[in-house]
C-alpha cells in the first residue's frame, strides 16, 4: 500500500469520506472549510483508494490535529488505519510537530489507545455521535 500526501482535498479523499461518514454512518456536514487548509493523506492499494485522513494546525488548541480518518470497509482489519496514523505522525514530526490531538468517535477510542493516544476530558456530541478528545506526544 502506498500513502500519498496532498495539499488540497483530492477527489479520492472526498469519495472515501462520503462512503464512510455519510453513506455508512449518516453524518451530513462532511466537507468543511478546514479541508482548504489541511494536508490530506490517501492510501492506495495499487490505483484503488483505500483510506484517508487530514492534518492541520489548530491555533486555538495549539496543536496539530488529525481528523477524518476513514478506511473503506473492504480494507478494515488489515492495518490500514494504523498505517495511516503512523504516516500522519511521521509527517507531523517532519514539519517540526511534537504532539497531535484528535477528536475520536467514542466507538473508535480503543483503536486510538492501541496507537498510543490518551483520552482527554469527557465525551461530547458531534452530530449525534459521542466523541472524545485524545492526545499523543510524538517521540523526538
Amino acid at each position: 500500500m502506498d500513502i500519498k500526501i496532498y495539499h488540497t482535498l483530492p477527489k479520492e479523499a472526498e469519495a472515501i469520506r462520503i462512503a464512510v461518514f455519510v453513506d455508512e454512518q449518516g453524518f451530513c456536514d462532511e466537507m468543511d472549510d478546514t479541508d482548504d487548509i489541511a494536508v490530506h493523506l490517501v492510501m492506495y492499494d495499487g490505483k484503488t483508494p483505500a483510506a484517508t485522513c487530514r492534518l492541520f494546525w489548530d491555533d486555538l488548541m495549539q496543536s496539530h490535529l488529525l481528523g477524518r480518518l476513514a478506511v473503506i470497509k473492504e480494507y478494515r482489519g488489515q492495518g490500514a488505519g494504523a498505517a495511516m496514523i503512523s504516516r500522519a505522525e511521521a509527517y507531523i514530526k517532519e514539519i517540526g510537530g511534537r504532539s497531535i490531538l484528535l477528536h475520536a468517535q467514542c466507538a473508535a477510542a480503543e483503536f486510538y489507545e492501541k496507537q498510543g493516544y490518551t483520552k482527554r476530558g469527557q465525551a461530547d456530541d458531534e452530530q449525534g455521535c459521542p466523541h472524545i478528545w485524545m492526545h499523543k506526544k510524538l517521540e523526538e
